[in-house]
């Protein structure tokens, strides 16, 4: 939806991006990578609360939707996809690598993947809200990490260096040791 909330798809892909980025072997539903809408009118028909979540797409339809890049589903689907390709290319999102939680203020969320054997690490920033975030007010422990290591975001169009972190942004640098 992208009428009286412009953040919910960004906020959503924050979400999503988290979850990525944790432990473990991530997993997404249909309906989550098209972003699909609570399916009211279903739960309506079908009298039940489980139909919320289980709109039975038109292949024809999503592949108009999936295909126009004025649609909702197309920009959730494609950003989604950009994340699972640059997780399943790196080796600090396997899902027994070490993690830990970066302490830092209650607006952004900090997770480190690593370090794995041959030093190599990953820093997943978070801004979780809907608001700029200045990256100055970070706190001790992630200003130290941020400065420890030499980083690289994963996304190439991604600039790293910026001193703010714009609303529900999703940061992803690995660094070598």
């Amino acid at each position: 939806r992208r009428g009286p909330d412009p953040w919910q798809i960004a906020r959503f892909l924050c979400s999503q991006a988290i979850m990525l980025s944790l432990q473990g072997i991530p997993a997404l539903y249909i309906h989550t990578l098209t972003g699909t809408l609570n399916d009211v009118e279903g739960v309506e028909r079908s009298g039940r609360l489980r139909s919320i979540n289980r709109r039975r797409w038109q292949l024809d339809e999503l592949a108009l939707l999936l295909e126009s890049p004025s649609t909702p589903t197309h920009d959730v689907f494609h950003a989604l996809h950009r994340l699972l390709v640059q997780r399943r290319q790196e080796p600090c999102f396997h899902p027994n690598a070490p993690q830990r939680v970066i302490e830092t203020p209650p607006e952004l969320l900090a997770i480190e993947r690593g370090p794995l054997r041959n030093g190599r690490r990953l820093l997943a920033l978070y801004n979780v809200t809907d608001v700029k975030f200045d990256l100055a007010h970070a706190g001790d422990a992630l200003n130290q990490a941020l400065t420890q290591y030499h980083w690289q975001p994963l996304d190439p169009l991604t600039a790293h260096h910026e001193e703010t972190l714009p609303p529900y942004a999703v940061r992803w640098l690995a660094a070598e040791a």
